[in-house]
């Protein structure tokens, strides 16, 4: 009966949390009119007026993973690939297991010039990441709020119901493994959010200096990803997957 009345409030609790970050990602009647504007626009081939509607809703503070899709489906249709994988990259972010998502924006990334970079991360780095790639912040964050309260009540459960003490703090030692493993990847998922930038420019040259003058090192080309390791005047310094760094100027990408 006692060990009932616990898995109760375990779902109580994971139920409320679900219903408060619910709320928090409603749009109201003014946000909805102008998303149902914006696929109206879509639908008639507008592109541009469907850009502004959606961007219009962006600038009210507001973001959802479909609202990002739809703006990378109307740059795609623009032929503004960067631009368009910007936007499917942070759409990915907020519905990582959206399979329409996943099909539009790896067809993308292969319409981008110059081929792909191997990866220089050691095979522990890259399993890491591969573990939380499919995981979006919110839930994240949503999972490890429920992992605290589940481990609250455990030390709770272990306190005052002497007969479950053992198995609670088997429960509770479970608990804290998983809450640790999640935090780091969130802390590394958070990491990254204003270090990535996409080239959003047909073809730029990255240099060993930030200036006009300087010798090309390499050449990144639209869509390409990079990591923004340093900012000076009107230069991003940035860096390939490969681990080549040089600077391109401010305009050839767009940060996240």
């Amino acid at each position: 009966m006692r060990a009932k009345n616990i898995r109760n409030i375990f779902i109580l609790a994971a139920l409320f949390l679900l219903l408060f970050l619910e709320a928090g990602f409603v749009f109201d009647d003014q946000e909805t009119g102008a998303f149902n504007r914006a696929n109206v626009y879509y639908e008639q081939g507008n592109f541009d007026e469907a850009i502004k509607q959606y961007k219009s809703i962006v600038e009210e503070g507001l973001e959802s993973g479909n609202l990002y899709y739809n703006l990378g489906n109307c740059y795609f249709k623009k032929g503004k690939l960067g631009e368009a994988i910007f936007y499917y990259e942070k759409a990915r972010r907020l519905i990582p297991r959206d399979r329409d998502l996943e099909s539009n924006y790896e067809y993308a990334c292969s319409l981008i010039k110059g081929g792909t970079f191997s990866s220089q991360e050691s095979f522990p780095a890259r399993l890491w990441n591969k573990l939380f790639e499919k995981l979006a912040i919110d839930g994240l964050t949503l999972a490890l709020s429920i992992f605290f309260i589940s481990i609250l009540i455990s030390i709770l459960a272990s306190l005052f119901f002497a007969p479950l003490k053992k198995q609670a703090l088997i429960l509770t030692a479970f608990l804290g493994l998983c809450f640790v493993v999640g935090l780091v990847g969130l802390k590394g998922k958070i990491s990254r959010l204003n270090k990535e930038a996409i080239v959003v420019v047909e073809q730029a040259d990255a240099k060993f200096e930030p200036m006009e003058k300087a010798t090309t090192y390499f050449t990144l080309y639209e869509g390409m990803k990079v990591e923004v390791v340093e900012s000076r005047d009107n230069w991003h310094k940035v860096k390939r997957q490969d681990k080549k760094s040089g600077w391109v100027q401010y305009s050839a990408i767009l940060p996240f």
